[in-house]
């Protein structure tokens, strides 16, 4: 036996150990619980087919908590509220990956479907997993003397670098994966995958699988893979030694390789997981009182200029940004959405010449509460998009002595009139990523409420802030703790029981690295004490 068929035997075995990592993996994120099987009988059909599409990807407690709802219409709210929490673009009304997860579904029904629970074969579970794969191949049986090996497919993604083999172990169509059938020491299932790995290296031929054009288009869109097998069921396609070929050259090139690992922090895999290029946006939230109960809340973002297309129109570079912020309850509901566009252009030149980062912000009025917040950056011009989620918990403001997150920001100077980034006479423009360089100033923006004051309306309070570093300063070869680096404090009055303040401090006695800024503002009627904090980076 040559080297050269050595090597490809050496391939597929490591794969076949793959496929085995991947039974023992799927099998325990779809195990189910004690009493699953009764809970199940309760609820409707369709309910059951959307439970066991799902299981794949809920944990024990997620699925007892499903099937313990007492009605369809808490089970239905459930469900949705689930798919908003995994929706991918959380700022628009279409659910991307529960669309493809719906349209998977169906294709594995259809396919490989069976009149038992869950209603597919394994070939189903990995197509609702991982979609098609971009070779799907039949491996014929091999009846000998000394062994048998029922028939089989064998599935190869390209796109994860992932082999899966299934068999016909019983003869009666229902494929379950290699050697899920053996109660086998490591040594005997080691043996069993070497034997099927050099059957399936020296088949003379392989069949590649016909299906259907219509059952193909309805998921090419939302597959992570590129399917090429659809073909006559009679066509000859390419031997399992010219699959192990284009697996090697695959592994030829930079792919996933530590599979168990990767499976087990992976349950399941979407197209748009592994097809879009995501936006870089940064971005934080800042949050003031508003008045008569409502937070003021601001989200703020940069986006890398280098990270836009611009285009040039009669002689004009220019780009544009679309944001967009949806704000949800905890059951879902639409609270608030609003949108902002960042614009840029310049006249003349090939390359933009303006800031590293485009700056923008989104400003809703909240009632203290805990939200689901969705946010999305589209580039207009290259159709290219970011989308991120976060918590946000907004506490009351009314009634006491508050102070308002600290937004750190890239300049703030007076301004007359309307333009963006206004508070009050100032121009405030945010600064999410929170990173200086030295000489530039740190500049931040904060907000005092609910100060005492005098029968003419006078508020006295003072301010303390203080910079101490995150991380050690290094000092030759070993680090140091550093204490306090800079500290001030100043005593000031102003009308009205709302009080801005702007700040700026010298960077010229910090060092590369991430510090910390607490802000405490007393009241010196009431000797009330409030403090906030706020993280940054310094950057030589």
């Amino acid at each position: 036996m040559n080297s050269s068929m050595n090597r490809k035997q050496s391939l597929l075995f490591r794969g076949s150990v793959l496929i085995f990592s991947l039974y023992l993996c799927s099998s325990a994120a779809a195990e189910g619980f004690k009493g699953e099987t009764a809970l199940l009988k309760k609820i409707t059909p369709p309910e059951r087919l959307a439970y066991f599409g799902l299981q794949y990807e809920l944990n024990q407690y997620q699925k007892k908590q499903y099937l313990s709802l007492p009605s369809e219409e808490e089970r239905k709210k459930w469900m949705d509220l689930y798919w908003i929490e995994h929706d991918p673009t959380p700022a628009t009304e279409e659910n991307e990956r529960r669309h493809e997860h719906v349209l998977r579904i169906k294709l594995a029904r259809k396919l490989f479907g069976l009149k038992k629970a869950p209603g597919w074969d394994r070939r189903g579970e990995v197509l609702i997993r991982y979609g098609m794969p971009s070779t799907r191949s039949i491996v014929p049986a091999d009846i000998g003397f000394y062994r048998m090996i029922p028939p089989g497919e064998l599935w190869y993604y390209s796109s994860i670098d992932m082999l899966v083999a299934f068999q016909n172990f019983n003869l009666k169509g229902e494929f379950i994966y290699a050697f899920e059938q053996y109660g086998m020491s490591g040594r005997e299932q080691a043996d069993k995958l070497k034997a099927i790995a050099q059957f399936m290296a020296f088949s003379p031929t392989n069949i590649r699988v016909y299906t259907p054009t219509e059952d193909i288009e309805a998921i090419r869109g939302f597959n992570p893979d590129q399917i090429d097998y659809i073909a006559d069921p009679d066509v000859r396609a390419e031997t399992p030694r010219d699959l192990i070929a284009a697996i090697e050259s695959e592994k030829a090139q930079e792919s996933k390789n530590n599979f168990q690992k990767y499976l087990e922090e992976k349950p399941s895999i979407y197209s748009f997981e592994l097809k879009e290029d995501p936006l870089p946006l940064f971005f934080d939230i800042t949050t003031f009182h508003g008045g008569q109960g409502v937070i003021r809340t601001e989200f703020n973002f940069e986006v890398p200029t280098a990270e836009v297309k611009f285009e040039r129109r009669e002689g004009v570079l220019s780009a544009a940004v679309q944001l967009k912020v949806v704000v949800r309850d905890l059951k879902a509901n639409l609270v608030a959405e609003a949108g902002d566009l960042i614009q840029a252009s310049q006249k003349g030149g090939g390359v933009f010449q303006g800031p590293s980062h485009l700056p923008g912000q989104v400003i809703v009025a909240l009632k203290p509460g805990y939200y689901r917040v969705g946010i999305e950056a589209r580039d207009l011009t290259a159709d290219r998009q970011g989308a991120y989620r976060t918590n946000l918990e907004l506490p009351s403001m009314d009634d006491r002595l508050a102070l308002s997150d600290i937004q750190f920001a890239s300049s703030i100077k007076p301004v007359s009139g309307n333009p963006k980034f206004t508070k009050g006479d100032l121009q405030v423009v945010p600064h999410p990523l929170h990173a200086y360089r030295i000489p530039y100033p740190l500049t931040f923006y904060f907000e005092i409420s609910g100060l005492d004051t005098d029968g003419a309306g006078m508020a006295l309070y003072s301010v303390d802030y203080r910079i101490i570093p995150v991380s050690k300063k290094r000092k030759g070869l070993s680090l140091e703790d550093v204490p306090t680096v800079i500290s001030s404090k100043f005593e000031t009055t102003g009308f009205g029981s709302t009080q801005a303040q702007r700040l700026e401090i010298a960077t010229e006695n910090l060092w590369n690295g991430n510090f910390r800024l607490i802000v405490a503002v007393m009241d010196r009627r009431t000797r009330k004490t409030v403090e906030q904090g706020a993280n940054f980076t310094i950057l030589e």
